[in-house]
């Protein structure tokens, strides 16, 4: 399996997406071979941890290959970010980020040729090369995992050789998972892709716990403090400023309200300025990106989670956020939207429907507490659980072995 994001690396969804597939597989008795480029900054055997179980340990390989890949940014960003990354070091990777990709594939035939396997998966454009590559050597089939394409992440045609890429990759490939009929059908638009090869696989989120009961987390902003939360990366793509403009909206029907921006990214100095322009500065809170502890914690101290993405291929965070007990407002084009039904549903765009829902939940806790225990309890099923997309993945694997056999 090639990814390129896979704790404590992690920038977007997709490292705990990964992280969950690659637990589900393990629990289903697949074996896994993960190869991640990034660099190595710790013993790896840290990262078996995350497979929550010493019985499973042994199943795992993960392969680090220095580099100092990121998705979701620029060329400028990722100049500035390989450069502050490696100092002086010489590094073998070319200076560009595809340049990095081609080496990543590289090395990619060579962990092919030594590396016992039967079936190569890759996760999203930046892994698509290796896949292919690793797929030349081995012979083995190419399953391409598709979590977004540039059309989602740029709101238009983007860098024309991501999406070159991003199309080679979804031809080439044996079978395409997609985590939504969303994406499965914006990939047929965009890159006239057989849709003969698609199976769509929605995530599911991992409660290591079991069934969560509903705890209030405690709030630095006060116990009768309402809290309004996005978390996500604050670029267009998720809508941050939609979340912003719903603020000022909101304060104005419920003036204790209190806003929270959970995420870094591009757009955080315009969010900033915005905020004090719309004269909301000391309601909201920016507290950069979190993990771990934090991440719970600002779920369980928030009365609602706003998702105002303008593109949302599937959505972990409403999963997320109603396993934690907190309600969710979701965009009606969301993969997230496909498989959950107690949540409210809007057009991103409309912050005049956004602001009408968080008021709702606000000033009626009845509402708040049904959508809370109603949302826990739908994301507590065993279709939500990290077994179900792994034994479909599984089931994507043996098709493509058998296609090749």
């Amino acid at each position: 399996m090639f990814g390129w994001e896979f704790p404590p690396y992690q920038a977007g969804g997709l490292a705990t997406a990964t992280v969950g597939l690659v637990k589900g597989l393990i629990r289903v008795g697949i074996e896994v071979t993960l190869v991640v480029p990034f660099p190595v900054t710790e013993n790896p055997i840290a990262g078996l941890k995350l497979l929550g179980s010493e019985e499973h340990s042994g199943r795992l390989t993960v392969h680090r290959v220095a580099s100092p890949l990121m998705p979701y940014v620029g060329a400028e960003e990722y100049r500035g970010a390989r450069h502050s990354a490696l100092g002086a070091r010489h590094s073998v990777y070319g200076g560009d980020l595809i340049g990095e990709v081609e080496r990543f594939a590289g090395l990619a035939a060579e962990i092919a040729e030594r590396e016992p396997h039967d079936v190569i998966d890759g996760h999203d454009w930046i892994a698509f090369a290796a896949g292919l590559r690793a797929r030349a050597v081995s012979g083995k089939p190419l399953v391409a995992h598709i979590h977004a394409i540039e059309f989602d992440r740029t709101g238009g045609d983007g860098n024309p050789e991501i999406a070159r890429r991003e199309r080679e990759g979804l031809m080439g490939a044996d079978r395409v998972v997609s985590n939504s009929y969303r994406l499965r059908d914006l990939c047929l638009e965009r890159y006239q892709a057989d849709p003969g090869k698609f199976d769509v696989v929605h995530w599911g989120i991992d409660d290591e716990s079991g069934s969560r009961e509903a705890v209030i987390g405690t709030s630095p902003l006060g116990p009768d403090t309402p809290v309004v939360l996005f978390l996500g990366r604050v670029t267009s793509q998720k809508g941050p400023d939609y979340f912003l403009e719903m603020a000022a909206k909101t304060a104005r029907f419920v003036p204790a309200a209190h806003f929270v921006v959970a995420g870094s990214g591009d757009m955080l100095p315009f969010l900033i300025h915005r905020s004090a322009e719309l004269g909301i500065a000391a309601r909201v809170h920016f507290t950069g990106g979190l993990g771990g502890p934090d991440l719970e914690r600002v779920y369980r101290m928030a009365d609602v989670c706003v998702m105002p993405s303008r593109s949302e291929p599937f959505g972990l965070v409403a999963l997320e956020s109603l396993l934690n007990g907190t309600p969710c407002i979701i965009p009606k084009h969301a993969g997230v939207a496909e498989v959950i039904q107690n949540a409210f549903k809007i057009d991103s765009w409309d912050v005049d429907e956004m602001t009408d829902k968080v008021v709702a939940i606000l000033k009626y806790p009845g509402l708040r507490d049904e959508l809370s225990e109603r949302g826990r309890h739908e994301v507590s099923l065993p279709r939500f659980a990290l077994d179900e997309p792994a034994r479909l993945t599984a089931a994507v694997y043996r098709h493509a072995l058998t296609m090749s056999a």
